[in-house]
């Protein structure tokens, strides 16, 4: 019988860190979580602590081994520069990225460091600590204009935003009432289409991004230092993208504005947007709607899609009318 995705054992795991790595041995490895990726804690016996990633089989964004490269090349990159972000450790055979075999076959690992203090989401931050969390990712974007690598990379453009999570969705559209409302977002889907490639005119406007910046991926520790961990989906996008998770319109509540406008000050300080890039995020909003949920269903032959149904359809519709229904035509 095959094997999809299979657990692996922590004890063989702290066995091959002890074998894999320079670690103060013995070494105790405990699952942190399972999702795109298998984490776990790795704990020396001096109580140092690090972080083991083994890397999920077939996920639509990873095409070959040079897709992981890119990203922990990238890290390093970034690291060396001094950015406040996980760095991979070396293999004792030098390199970053190891093989294992599992039942449903060869998977991918790396070690990096751990990323102290607590997720951004269970903090009550201030307007300048949401400054600079705007600003470190500007600088981020700055920094990954320097970085240079023969590995590949995969793009966040339409056909990822927009027209996959619409393929995906069209299964689960069983009822008329779905089927109606899929076919509402198919046409604002076209139109989001046309803004990102406007969006993606604009000099400057598209390089490489961390791709899922949300308060969960940053962590704060009692200095107020800010680490941001999981490129699992970096690649090429727009980089206003990068800040969307944290978007609120209008009618958002007063305090979700004032951390907004304090995440996109810190931001434009250090690396302004244009004007049609500020203007363009209610069209990221959307799309970033629509890429959770297909991101989601990427993953449903491991996790399920039962949560999918006409009720999460009409919802996905209302937010993504919300966010683009009053959006007007970026101007290049």
């Amino acid at each position: 019988m095959r094997v999809t995705h299979s657990l692996l054992h922590a004890e063989d795991l702290a066995q091959l860190v002890e074998r894999e790595y320079a670690v103060a041995a013995p070494v105790t490895v405990s699952l942190l979580n399972r999702g795109f990726n298998d984490t776990y804690l790795v704990t020396d016996v001096e109580g140092g602590r690090r972080v083991l990633r083994v890397y999920n089989r077939e996920k639509y964004w990873i095409r070959s081994e040079s897709d992981l490269r890119f990203e922990v090349d990238l890290l390093e990159h970034l690291a060396a520069a001094g950015l406040d972000v996980i760095r991979p450790y070396q293999r004792t055979l030098g390199d970053r990225l190891g093989r294992l075999t599992a039942p449903e076959g060869e998977r991918c690992f790396a070690l990096f460091t751990y990323a102290p203090g607590t997720p951004l989401y269970e903090r009550t931050l201030t307007a300048g600590q949401w400054r600079e969390f705007g600003s470190g990712i500007a600088r981020m974007h700055l920094e990954m204009d320097a970085f240079r690598t023969s590995h590949d990379r995969y793009h966040l453009d339409e056909r990822i935003l927009v027209e996959r999570p619409l393929a995906s969705l069209a299964p689960y559209a069983g009822s008329g009432r779905a089927a109606a409302d899929l076919a509402e977002l198919g046409r604002l889907g076209e139109r989001l289409t046309g803004e990102i490639q406007r969006l993606r005119a604009i000099d400057g406007a598209y390089g490489i991004i961390h791709a899922d910046l949300h308060p969960g991926n940053t962590n704060i520790d009692d200095d107020g230092r800010l680490v941001t961990f999981d490129f699992d989906h970096c690649g090429y996008g727009l980089r206003a993208y990068d800040l969307t998770v944290l978007y609120r319109g209008p009618d958002a509540p007063e305090e979700e504005r004032e951390r907004w406008a304090a995440v996109l000050a810190g931001y434009q300080q250090v690396r302004p947007l244009s004007q049609s890039e500020v203007d363009g995020f209610p069209v990221l909003a959307a799309c970033r709607a629509m890429w959770d949920i297909g991101d989601w269903l990427g993953a449903a032959e491991r996790t399920g899609g039962a949560w999918v149904n006409d009720a999460r359809i009409a919802r996905l519709l209302a937010d993504v009318r919300k966010v683009a229904g009053g959006h007007r035509t970026c101007s290049s």
